[in-house]
């Protein structure tokens, strides 16, 4: 604790038909400290810490491993790219790409050639949760109004709601549709997932290749939660 010494003076007034002059106060002691008379002013409300900023980066640590993509084989190449780039849905769903991002990285593990099956993640960063929420609401209309092309493409899109992160969406791609009164999950087609943490959205997806709806979502939505598990430093409320 600082202590403050406070020099008391002590002068005399003398009395003449003018009235009392005020005292000069003495030469400041050497060593000694002078207080301020002048009230001190209290900190500004602005002094208190502050909620920390955004990420406003995607590192590859935030990406899902290679070993996510188990089932595409060991040696699935795997491409990496940095920057906006239109959200990998399907193109009926016209999503385009978040316009209000501040940063992307796109990894996909396999070539997806001769139609086999490859895996996507995407990672988009928002300027702040709202604008994230808003880029998942424009996303979740995208995938809700997807219009098969050409006309008459047996092709039918199926969005539902995702257990997953914050407004989560999977979308089921069945190319043709399954028998009345089966599920889709028996039907052939792929499956991709949108969620949101904090000013992150992420997408997890399996394109391409001749499996079922719902093996394609056995994959795709654990990586989903491993996805989401690996944007906390995008959360407010941190890891």
């Amino acid at each position: 604790m600082r202590t403050t010494t406070r020099i008391l003076v002590t002068g005399m007034c003398v009395v003449a038909l003018a009235g009392c002059a005020s005292a000069e106060p003495p030469a400041q002691e050497p060593g000694s400290t002078v207080t301020d008379p002048s009230p001190t002013a209290s900190p500004s409300p602005s002094a208190s810490p502050s909620t920390p900023a955004p990420v406003a980066d995607v590192p590859p640590e935030v990406m899902l491993p290679a070993t996510a993509w188990e089932n595409l084989g060991p040696d699935a190449a795997r491409e990496e790219s940095a920057g906006v780039l239109e959200w990998r849905v399907p193109e009926a769903c016209a999503a385009g790409s978040p316009a209000t991002a501040v940063a992307m990285r796109t990894v996909q593990t396999g070539t997806g050639e001769v139609e086999s099956p490859f895996g996507v993640h995407q990672v988009a960063v928002l300027a702040d949760a709202d604008a994230a929420v808003a880029e998942m609401d424009r996303l979740a209309a995208a995938l809700a109004g997807c219009t098969p092309t050409p006309p008459g493409d047996p092709t039918v899109y199926v969005a539902e709601p995702l257990a997953v992160g914050a407004q989560g969406i999977g979308l089921a791609t069945v190319y043709y549709p399954p028998p009345e009164g089966s599920s889709i999950d028996d039907a052939m087609g792929t499956y991709l997932t949108v969620t949101r943490r904090g000013n992150a959205v992420s997408l997890v997806g399996l394109h391409s290749g001749e499996g079922r709806v719902g093996v394609a979502r056995q994959t795709v939505v654990p990586g989903a939660q491993a996805a989401w598990e690996l944007l906390c430093s995008y959360d407010s409320a941190g890891c």
